[in-house]
């Protein structure tokens, strides 16, 4: 068997176990999370000033915290001056390779994306 079968294998095995999809769902926002400061050349300490907590805090939600809750999302959301988007949709037969699908495959233009490209400039 080859590894890069092995693995692929390995992972449909997890695409239903609700941990590994719940990890996977907080490690995709917290990647959209550090695309946005990085495109907005923002810190943690910046970041941590416009939600009023720590910068060890931001730390922590930025390394997966697993009590991500949706207020504090929509409050990371808001601070980079972003809409949080939630989405429930029917499973298709691999919901891995939906979470990979592009903007231009979903119609969703995510927040670390230049608003300008779609006409939606500031204001």
């Amino acid at each position: 068997m080859k590894s890069g079968t092995w693995f692929t294998d390995k992972l449909k095995e997890f695409e239903t176990d609700q941990e590994f999809r719940t990890e996977e769902v907080i490690i995709d926002f917290t990647e959209k999370v550090v695309a946005a400061m990085r495109e907005r050349d923002m810190s943690r300490v910046e970041l941590a000033q416009r939600l009023g907590v720590s910068k060890a805090f931001v730390t922590k939600l930025l390394n997966g915290n697993p009590n991500l809750t949706i207020r504090t999302m929509v409050s990371l959301a808001a601070a980079l001056e972003c809409e949080l988007l939630v989405d429930i949709q029917p499973r298709s037969k691999s919901s891995h390779d939906r979470l990979r699908k592009t903007k231009r495959e979903t119609g969703v233009v995510y927040c670390h994306e230049p608003a300008e490209a779609y006409g939606k400039g500031k204001k």
